[in-house]
This record gives C-alpha cells, sequence and structure tokens, in this order.
C-alpha cells in the first residue's frame, strides 16, 4: 500500500462565522448500507457523572454513508458503509479474530445506491477504518483517490477485523499537524479550496478520527460520523465507552461538538449511527 500526503492549503480564516457565510453550491444524499447492533450502556460511557438511568439494552442502528455533489468537483462519497457480501453472510466473508457482525438487506449496499443514483464518483473521504465505515471499499472503482487522516492506516487491523483494504494500491492522508485551529472544533482543513467541504479532527473514537462539515447554501451540516454514535450522546452530553480508543479523548471532542452546535444552532446533524435531523 502507497501513502501518499492529501494536498491541501491552509486557510487563513480561523472563525466559523465567516465560513459559514459563505456557503458553497454542493448538496447532500444520505444512504443506509445495513444495520449494527449497539448496547445503550457503552455508547452512554455508564461511568460519566451524568450517566444515571442508562438502560442496559440493545439498539439496532442503521450504518451509513453520504455522497456530497459539488457543482465542479463532482460526486465525493464520505465513508463507504458495507458492501453485498453482507446480504447472505454478518461476517461480509471476512476473516480475523474479531471479525464484526452487520445485517445488510438486498438494495442497500454501496454499489446498489451509487448505480441507483448515477453517481459518478470522483473521490472518498473516510472518517476512520472501522469495517462498517470503510468495508465498502471492496466493490468501488479502485482508480480514486481514498482519502483517511494521517496515522489512521497505522491503526487498522486486519489480523483483527479482516483485510476489507485488500486491492487497494494506494491511500492519500490528511495531516492536520499544520491546519488552522478553528474554535471550538479544533483543527480544521478546507478538502476542495473553497470552502464547501471540511475535515475536521475528531479523536477519541480512533487516534485520528475525523468528522465533516458541508457548507451548503442549504444550510450547513455537521457529520459527527463515530464522534457521536446517536443523538442521544449529543442530547445527554456523554460520549461512547465501548468501540472507543479513548474514553476521555471521546469526551473532550463530544464536548467540542456541542459546543460548537450550541454556537451554530443553524447546523443540521448527522451522528454516526442516526440519519440526518
Amino acid at each position: 500500500m502507497k501513502i501518499r500526503p492529501y494536498l491541501y492549503k491552509k486557510v487563513e480564516e480561523d472563525n466559523w462565522d465567516k465560513i459559514l457565510q459563505n456557503p458553497s453550491e454542493i448538496t447532500t444524499l444520505s444512504f443506509q448500507t445495513g444495520t449494527v447492533k449497539i448496547n445503550l450502556k457503552g455508547t452512554l460511557n455508564p461511568d460519566h457523572p451524568l450517566a444515571e438511568g442508562i438502560e442496559d439494552k440493545e439498539l439496532e442502528v442503521p450504518i451509513l454513508a453520504y455522497c456530497v455533489r459539488h457543482h465542479t468537483e463532482g460526486d465525493i462519497l464520505i465513508d463507504t458503509g458495507l458492501d453485498a457480501s453482507y446480504i447472505n453472510d454478518q461476517h461480509g466473508g471476512l476473516i480475523g479474530s474479531a471479525v464484526d457482525e452487520f445485517g445488510l438487506e438486498e438494495n442497500e449496499n454501496i454499489a446498489y445506491h451509487i448505480k441507483k443514483h448515477n453517481i459518478k464518483l470522483k473521490k472518498v473521504f473516510i472518517s476512520h477504518l472501522h469495517s462498517d465505515h470503510a468495508v465498502g471499499v471492496r466493490e468501488l472503482p479502485k482508480n480514486i483517490p481514498y482519502i483517511i487522516a494521517k496515522g489512521e492506516y497505522n491503526e487498522y487491523q486486519p489480523l483483527i477485523h479482516g483485510d476489507f483494504l485488500e486491492g487497494l494500491e494506494e491511500l492519500y492522508e490528511i495531516d492536520f499537524t499544520n491546519a488552522q485551529n478553528i474554535p471550538p472544533m479544533g483543527p480544521s482543513v478546507d478538502l476542495l479550496g473553497d470552502g464547501s467541504l471540511w475535515a475536521i479532527r475528531t479523536p477519541g473514537h480512533t487516534p485520528n478520527h475525523i468528522s465533516f462539515l458541508i457548507n451548503s447554501l442549504n444550510g450547513p451540516i455537521l457529520l459527527t460520523m463515530d464522534a457521536a454514535f446517536i443523538f442521544e450522546n449529543l442530547r445527554r452530553g456523554i460520549a461512547p465507552r465501548d468501540y472507543t480508543w479513548d474514553v476521555l479523548k471521546a469526551q473532550e471532542t463530544l464536548e467540542r461538538i456541542i459546543d460548537f452546535l450550541n454556537k451554530y444552532p443553524q447546523v443540521r446533524v448527522g451522528a454516526g449511527h442516526e440519519a440526518l435531523k
């Protein structure tokens, strides 16, 4: 696998007010690509001081992917969801010591959505390399850029979760080291150079997890990805504990997101496993 830098120009703007006042011609489609079962007591950290009364119950939540359609850059995927391998196999044909189980119905896999919506895919941004966010790579074209945060590939564990990047010859990495710090969210990168699509460093779920902000004429959208699994994380102010690399870091990140959403109530939000509100 060749690792290449994703080239971007550091912005001078360090204020979301001005950024959100200059939206771009970009639209968003969301797709459900299967489901995953999670437990509420763990999706919300039960050790948090505000966690009293959290039920020990199983939730079945959607696995999501998004397509943004840009007026000059074309169709761009954010996360991939599942491929068709999961229709008849909860493990998607993957082999590892702890391969995840997911549910997928007919006509839910990412390639189906791509064909249905006549998407001409130009590039793919991936929030982090957990299988429910990236395994769909297997049925997507390989002659386009796939982009993650720098360091995320170092955490990729094919012996545990299966090798779902097999066949991908190169990855591009976003290096946040010199990215503009835009409070309260932190290091943020203008991905397309016109303020329309932003990658925001949101560590905790994984060391190099990223969330995305779409600055659309129809209103801004924040995709938290797995910085908040469900809206209850945001409502209660409690980050996840399960499936989380660093719970304290995840809590710090969640609080920055909540601060941002409180300051900018016009921003619609999509959680990692709940559809846009």
